[in-house]
């Protein structure tokens, strides 16, 4: 019988499971025999593609205290996990779904992401629209690490990677990457919190299921989630949607341009303010 475990690089649990033993003082060889792999899986999984810039591996993030430079990026790993996929290959291939609007909001990812200048091609899908591709070896892999699925869209980013304190970016991320279903649960933005009836994620359904767990304590609602031909929604209605929505732009740094009359509407601090409040929770 063939095996079901999938490919260690696309095991991000696996992986982190691989860097902790590392760090621990295994050698390579000893993590295969514990971990009943190739010598040259270990080594591979262990391998790094130069310095992708700004974004840290899962690993490395839990070993120091978050601020707002991991804010900014972790809203954009939930962006890339709600509308990117990482095609796996000699360069691994990131491909975003994106509405038009928001090619300068990309291009803006790129320069937070990587200290480089990946190259970026926007296509036209027939099936999907436009699309943005960043073939860029070092950020591909580490979105890999992420959890960030394939075409599949099997899996997602486990959320206990999510440092607590930069919970809501992440979500935020997620949130403004749906493409499926507007996130607000209509056609237009809405232009205040209180406009807010619907709230909609879109995803993995045991990806949805642990999002669901990680926001019950913050929204008071656990959300609706329905599970269609292996693709899941999650929703939130009534008085818990915009609790999710003041939960998400707490703090908020990075967002969509076009989400900026709704981002006034919550009085957000400004950026003084919101490290403050950083240091005050890991503090």
């Amino acid at each position: 019988m063939a095996s079901t475990r999938p490919s260690p690089r696309r095991d991000p649990v696996l992986l982190y499971r691989i860097q902790s033993d590392f760090a621990a003082g295994l050698a390579p060889a000893q993590i295969a025999e514990k971990l009943s792999l190739p010598v040259y899986t270990v080594t591979t999984a262990l391998r790094r593609d130069g310095s992708p810039g700004a974004l840290p591996d899962p690993y490395s993030l839990a070993q120091r205290r978050a601020d707002q430079r991991d804010a900014t990026l972790l809203y954009w790993v939930g962006y890339v996990a709600a509308c990117g996929a990482v095609y796996d290959g000699p360069t691994p291939t990131v491909v975003i779904d994106l509405d038009p609007r928001d090619i300068p909001h990309v291009e803006r990812m790129l320069a937070d992401l990587t200290d480089r200048h990946p190259g970026c091609e926007f296509c036209q899908s027939s099936a999907r629209g436009l699309q943005a591709y960043i073939r860029d070896r070092a950020l591909g892999r580490l979105l890999l690490h992420w959890g960030i699925p394939d075409g599949s869209r099997a899996d997602s980013v486990p959320l206990h990677f999510i440092p607590a304190a930069l919970l809501p970016h992440f979500v935020r991320g997620y949130l403004e990457g749906g493409r499926g279903t507007p996130p607000f649960g209509g056609r237009t933005t809405p232009g205040s919190v209180g406009a807010i009836r619907r709230v909609v994620f879109e995803g993995p359904p045991t990806f949805l299921a642990a999002l669901r767990e990680a926001l019950r304590p913050h929204v008071d609602g656990r959300g609706t989630l329905v599970i269609r031909r292996g693709t899941g929604r999650l929703t939130y209605t009534g008085r818990a949607a915009p609790r999710v929505v003041r939960f998400a732009y707490r703090d908020a740094d990075r967002s969509l341009p076009r989400l900026d009359r709704l981002r006034q509407t919550l009085r957000l601090p400004g950026p003084a303010a919101q490290n403050g409040r950083l240091r005050a929770r890991r503090g």
